[in-house]
């Protein structure tokens, strides 16, 4: 801002820091929390253990205390815990071979605060994610949170990508000094960060709180610490909430300082789309293995850079206002350019990465319409067909005109169309992200 000195953009640069991590709804301080447990979580003991130990930070109230002990059929172990001050032995009834699941509830004796959580380990055999509570779930659409963080990483990461990519050599070539659309670019980065920051936070407790149990008044007491570490979900939680924080530094740093912008823009562009392979890591695809889980990245990725290019396209006219008409059309007219010539690689990459990905999470063609994953499929494959058309006419035929020297401005609205179609591409791509592949 115009007056501005170096100190005041610092002194503000850090209070937007500060506030973003305030906007991260903040866990209630738990008190009875579980520091260890034999067997630990995510461990594999040889044979069956005949009772479970549960040590706490302070003493638990003995008559309310509660665990359950799961087999991988459901059937419970657990008999009535004992408790001596902050320690709970639960005796175990014999079971099989396999993964079991523990849920505990415990009231704090000091205050009477309310805590729980859920663990897994394994008996003979690799432990899995904990099993999810009966009857237990938050009112939150999973698709919604996944669909918020595909429009922040193309936003934070693809828009800026473009910016990267395609405008700074489009402007250094019309010999003109860049960085004039440098506000727009950082106000649709920082919705994007902060919007995907809080979809990532929210769909991992989504998902975390209806395998430890309870009610949903008790939500923020669940102790999730061992689902974030031993999933991949919580584990692509963890970094990408961290990897977002930096992120929203970085478009702080660009909007305090200037002279640097493009580079941390740049900087944070690349972060944002690293970001999205935790999409991927905790998606179908990991279970395939290596090749289908980088399938899947590669078909994000491709998916994030064409929606982002496209809305940073779509924007970059009225983020220019200082320039002359003649100049704007200019800079447009050689960003669609640029734009068009690398939008088919990132076409093909999309198809050919979305195919290989179907071809190795599908059972059979048949699966293709006899299952509610392959119904979801192939309404996404059309809704990116539709898109793929309208973005084949601005290549054949709106793209030749421009490059003839005819004006591209009518071009805005079928390119805000071809973003709309996108976008409803990607609500199906995380309706499919949420729907069980058929086996």
């Amino acid at each position: 801002m115009p007056g501005w000195g170096g100190g005041s953009r610092w002194a503000f640069a850090s209070a937007c820091c500060v506030a973003a991590l305030l906007l991260l709804p903040a866990a209630a301080s738990a008190h009875a929390v579980l520091e260890t447990s034999v067997p630990e979580y995510g461990a594999v003991v040889a044979t069956e253990p005949n009772h479970l130990m549960l040590n706490y930070n302070e003493d638990v109230v003995p008559s309310l205390a509660q665990v359950s002990v799961l087999t991988p059929q459901g059937h419970e172990l657990a008999r009535s815990p004992r408790v001596s001050g902050s320690t709970v032995t639960v005796p175990l009834r014999s079971g099989p071979k396999g993964s079991y699941t523990v849920r505990w509830r415990m009231v704090a004796a000091d205050d009477g605060h309310v805590t729980e959580g859920a663990f897994s380990f394994g008996v003979d055999a690799r432990p899995v994610a904990p099993t999810p509570a009966n009857g237990v779930g938050i009112p939150v659409a999973p698709e919604l949170l996944v669909w918020l963080q595909f429009i922040g990483v193309a936003l934070a990461g693809g828009a800026l990508v473009f910016r990267a990519l395609i405008t700074g050599p489009a402007v250094r070539a019309l010999g003109r000094s860049g960085g004039s659309d440098g506000g727009a670019a950082i106000g649709l980065a920082a919705i994007g960060a902060v919007l995907a920051l809080h979809a990532a936070f929210f769909a991992f407790l989504v998902g975390a709180y209806p395998v430890v149990g309870g009610g949903v008044g008790d939500f923020v007491d669940a102790e999730i610490i061992p689902i974030r570490l031993s999933t991949h979900a919580g584990q692509a939680f963890t970094f990408s909430s961290f990897a977002w924080i930096a992120v929203i530094a970085l478009i702080v740093g660009a909007w305090a300082y200037p002279r640097r912008r493009e580079a941390l823009l740049g900087a944070a562009g690349g972060l944002s789309l690293a970001i999205a392979f935790g999409l991927s890591w905790a998606g179908h695809p990991d279970a395939g293995g290596t090749l289908l889980l980088l399938a899947d990245y590669a078909h994000l990725l491709a998916a994030a850079l064409w929606v982002g290019g496209l809305v940073a396209l779509v924007t970059l006219t009225a983020s220019v206002r200082s320039r002359s008409g003649p100049e704007r059309e200019a800079l447009f007219r050689a960003c669609l350019l640029r734009f068009s010539a690398i939008a088919p690689a990132l076409v093909a990459l999309l198809a050919a990465a979305g195919v290989y990905v179907a071809i190795g999470v599908l059972p059979s063609v048949s699966s293709i319409l006899t299952s509610r994953y392959g119904i979801v499929l192939v309404a996404k494959v059309s809704a990116f067909a539709v898109a793929i058309s309208l973005a084949a006419y601005h290549r054949f035929s709106v793209v030749p005109r421009a490059a003839a020297g005819a004006s591209a401005a009518g071009v805005r609205r079928t390119l805000a169309a071809e973003v709309f179609l996108l976008a409803a591409a990607l609500a199906l791509a995380a309706v499919l992200s949420q729907t069980p592949p058929p086996t």
